[in-house]
């Protein structure tokens, strides 16, 4: 058999698609990977990826595929659908091809009902093709529509490896999951030169919006790759943590005895109330070995999120962190924990809450970044959070902090203590200053107005035994240390097939 004049028309069409754009030696001082061998560190020859959309634009040779990669294949054997931004190409810019190439792949994403990865090198919309496309009712501007349709649906990991400015900044916000590779990728409303045409303020990328800043101050980022390989190992990581739609489960893997021994729990946190622990150390302690992969670890400090294993399944994890702001709950903290028990939620991964809080913060500085209503928000997530959800209270449940991390009151399948559990309205401290300030003010000795502070918090102490609360079931269970592994496995196994519907309504009023 021959090759055909018109297949080998078409394959070396084919093969000048394939070779991108001509801006190779821009990437190259960059310090960026071509897409197409980018993709090869997601992809490889025993799982290849197909495309979509390949000959978009191939009449016009400086426009091979318009910019963009648009296919479907396995990453570590999960079936995924894909887009990635083709820097050599205009700088990765959104054209009217473009655009509709990655509507077409999320659609797809819909209907098959996997996870969409977005690889985004794209410095925004083309000036040149402005008119019309971004605004028309199938053109780039639906790309954000698509992603709200896919919120809660498929999961949605974004990768940033440029600097993004605009709509394409849009693109991971909406995502569920956002990485940035250091130093080479950014987002932000606008760019530097256009802040300073319109403000005057003169800033630079990383400073505006930067993969460490926002990463550590807004947020907006999950995940910092110090490079592009790294980026993909996170990608690869987070996948093996999500199910493929919202009525799926996450796969399940062999089980790993913990990296810490069980024993030494009791060990890891203080005898002293007050004394702090790294709730990192307990988490290793619970769940599965080298499984725990921290959300957002950079950012909001105090709360600490992230996927864990236990006994072989996925279980998302909410726990303060009593080495950072003394795992009081902060704006920034209540806004992070929310987003992450809702992410959880829409994709049936139980929820593991450790409490060791002094409740949320006060004072005019949080006031006004809007305590109130972030921490409201934290509430509502761990509220109306129906997949098994479980409740452990370590040390401190003080004041309304224990309704964020989904006490007694707010439905979750189990609340368990351990035996350094102390749950009340506020601390000995507070309380007793609160209670007896004229009593303690009366007393001129400052020997015997110790004395009576002292006795007084041990009063309040003791109003607030664990032992005591447990008797009087307003804990499931009072737990050793040592066995609080095993006793949360049988609680989830008892869970699994947990049916807890909400009450109709078309939705709430509270936004996170």
């Amino acid at each position: 058999m021959y090759v055909l004049e018109r297949e080998q028309k078409l394959l070396a069409v084919r093969e000048r698609i394939y070779q991108g754009g001509p801006d190779h030696e821009k990437i190259k001082k960059l310090g960026k990977l071509f897409v197409r061998d980018r993709l090869k560190l997601y992809f490889d020859d025993e799982q290849p990826y197909y495309e979509t959309g390949l000959f978009a634009n191939a009449n016009k040779e400086k426009l091979p595929a318009d910019g963009v990669v648009t296919g479907t294949g396995k990453i570590d054997n999960r079936l995924t659908f894909f887009m990635a931004s083709d820097y050599t190409v205009k700088a990765g810019s959104i054209g009217k091809y473009h655009g509709e190439k990655i509507l077409r792949i999320q659609e797809a994403a819909i209907r098959g009902r996997r996870p969409i990865v977005y690889l985004i090198d794209s410095s925004g919309g083309r000036i040149d093709e402005a008119v019309g496309y971004h605004v028309e009712k199938y053109s780039a501007g639906k790309i954000w529509y698509n992603h709200s349709m896919l919120s809660g649906r498929v999961p949605q990991i974004a990768v940033l490896y440029g600097p993004c400015f605009a709509g394409t900044a849009y693109m991971p916000v909406f995502s569920d999951f956002v990485i940035m590779v250091d130093k080479i990728s950014g987002m932000a409303i606008a760019s530097p030169r256009m802040v300073q045409m319109a403000t005057g303020q003169k800033v630079d990328i990383e400073e505006l919006g930067g993969a460490t800043m926002h990463t550590s101050k807004s947020g907006s980022a999950d995940f910092i790759a110090k490079s592009e390989e790294e980026a993909a190992e996170i990608v690869k990581k987070l996948l093996a943590y999500l199910p493929d739609h919202f009525e799926a489960k996450a796969p399940s893997f062999p089980v790993v005895e913990p990296s810490r021994n069980p024993q030494e729990i009791d060990h890891i946190i203080p005898m002293e109330p007050n004394r702090a622990y790294d709730v990192r150390k307990l988490i290793e302690a619970i769940v599965d070995g080298n499984s725990f992969l921290e959300v957002k670890a950079d950012y909001a400090k105090e709360l600490v999120t992230g996927f864990a294993r236990l006994n072989g399944k996925t279980v998302g994890i909410v726990a303060n962190q009593p080495m950072q702001k003394g795992g009081a709950i902060f704006p920034e903290s209540a806004d992070k924990g929310a987003k992450f028990v809702w992410t959880c939620d829409a994709y049936n991964i139980p929820l593991l809450y450790l409490c060791d809080t002094p409740g949320f913060m006060v004072g005019t500085k949080v006031e006004q970044e809007g305590i109130l209503r972030k921490g409201r928000n934290f509430i509502y997530a761990s509220s109306t959070a129906n997949v098994p959800k479980m409740c452990v209270i370590v040390r401190k449940a003080y004041g309304a902090g224990i309704y964020a991390m989904a006490g007694p009151a707010y439905e979750p399948d189990t609340t368990i203590a351990l035996p350094s559990a102390e749950i009340a309205i506020m601390g000995p401290e507070a309380a007793v200053n609160a209670v007896y300030y004229n009593k303690i003010k009366a007393v001129t000795d400052p020997q015997e107005r110790a004395a009576l502070v002292q006795e007084l918090r041990e009063e309040y102490r003791a109003g607030y035994d664990i032992v005591k609360l447990s008797g009087e079931l307003v804990v499931d269970d009072l737990v050793i240390p040592s066995e609080l592994r095993k006793e949360l496995i049988r609680r989830y196994e008892t869970f699994e097939n947990k049916d807890f519907p909400l009450p109709a309504k078309k939705h709430s009023t509270i936004l996170s």
